[in-house]
């Protein structure tokens, strides 16, 4: 048995032209706001950069955000993951809300990458699997199967002894 879990090979599905266009952009431009320049151990993009201008700065960063959303919805994406990408985009904002605190939290939370990595997956288990399952794959929700009691209550009452 391996400790290590092997990823499946995302070589072997093939994206429709669309999609492939569609993440290849959003790549791009996440790899400019989150990843431009490597400072020690941390990846540096425009967005931390624009962290130095108190307010209106984050205001840009979240424009620039929301512009990366509506090129992702153009997939076709579901409800949850949508929700999913617009929480880490709104956590990211109120991180760097945060003076000086607030541009280490934002290095470290990469808001833009998780997006990238939810849409990449989701894209792909799309085209492997169908809808379903790639938004399951996407998101890691394993369903939780309600086990039912033993008994119900009245019945445990009405079976003491008297």
């Amino acid at each position: 048995m391996s400790i290590f879990r092997r990823r499946p090979d995302l070589a072997d599905v093939h994206l429709p032209e669309r999609d492939a266009i569609i993440l290849d952009k959003y790549t791009r431009r996440m790899k400019r706001f989150d990843e431009m320049i490597k400072v020690c151990c941390c990846w540096i993009g425009y967005d931390i950069l624009l962290e130095f201008i108190p307010i209106v700065g984050k205001v840009i960063s979240l424009m620039f955000a929301m512009s990366m959303y509506k090129l992702a919805c153009q997939a076709d994406l579901p409800r949850s993951i949508k929700q999913r990408m617009l929480y880490h985009i709104t956590v990211d904002f109120l991180l760097g809300l945060i003076p000086i605190l607030g541009i280490l939290l934002d290095i470290l939370y990469r808001a833009h990458s998780k997006n990238t990595r939810i849409l990449k997956q989701y894209l792909y288990e799309r085209a492997r699997n169908g809808s379903a399952e790639a938004e399951k794959k996407a998101l890691n929700i394993t369903k939780v199967e309600k086990q039912p009691l033993t008994k119900p209550t009245s019945e445990m009452i009405m079976d003491q002894p008297q």
